[in-house]
């Protein structure tokens, strides 16, 4: 067992016994704000192991930079986050063992994702972070288009908005910053919404590329040039949720 993949000193310190304690004291919740008051005190311990986690798991193959590893694990607290607000999990019914062991191997998973990810990037014209009006998307939004052509647009629209909203709410609202309002990676780290850094925003967005390249090729839609249409389609959908 690597330095890593080790949770035994873990599992002995105070902040497991106190996820597990906020975990089962979210059943009984009389009400939504102490509810709240609870899920953000275990985001905050959650995010704290991951980074840590994440620390280690990255030194074993060079190290992520620290935005790296507050990206890695701010994306996969929310995540749990979620999973709790749902009910898909309960730190409540683990041990503090299985606890930091699991944390630990999200954390190597956010690391070895990121990584693959950054060898798989791909150019831009394929990335799905290309401004929509570029060429590269397949024409203007002032374009003409014929009516068959406008269907075309129409369905690779509805599918780009079917994918994003797969992402993340943060994700995906600066991945539709970059490509309806050509907005740069400092500029969209500095949205409320966002609340990273440019180093942050990068890395995020190219895990969208990837997401929505598989999410988009799996509904039939391959990267390439898109129809002429599809950024107006796709800006009447979505421009009213993402104003900057």
């Amino acid at each position: 067992m690597s330095p890593a993949d080790r949770t035994d000193d873990d599992a002995s310190a105070l902040w497991p016994d106190r996820v597990r304690a906020l975990g089962e004291k979210l059943r009984s919740a009389p009400t939504r704000v102490e509810a709240s008051g609870i899920v953000s005190e275990i985001w905050v311990l959650l995010n704290l192991a991951l980074q840590k986690y994440a620390r280690r798991h990255a030194h074993l193959s060079g190290q992520l930079s620290a935005d790296d590893i507050s990206e890695i694990a701010s994306e996969k607290a929310a995540d749990l986050v979620r999973r709790l607000d749902s009910k898909d999990w309960d730190p409540a019914g683990l041990s503090s063992a299985q606890l930091c062991a699991l944390l630990s191997t999200i954390a190597r998973n956010g690391v070895v994702d990121l990584r693959r990810v950054r060898r798989r990037e791909v150019s831009t014209p394929e990335g799905f972070d290309v401004p929509l009006s570029s060429r590269a998307w397949g024409g203007r939004a002032g374009d003409e288009e014929s009516p068959e052509s406008g269907v075309d647009g129409a369905s690779y629209a509805r599918a780009i908005a079917e994918c994003a909203a797969g992402l993340s709410a943060r994700a995906r609202r600066a991945w539709y910053l970059r490509v309806l309002y050509e907005i740069g990676s400092a500029e969209i780290a500095r949205d409320p919404a966002v609340a990273t850094t440019p180093a942050g925003v990068d890395a995020m967005l190219a895990r969208c590329r990837e997401q929505m390249r598989v999410c988009l090729a799996g509904k039939g839609f391959p990267a390439g040039p898109l129809p002429p249409g599809t950024f107006v389609r796709l800006w009447e959908m979505t421009s009213r949720k993402v104003e900057p």
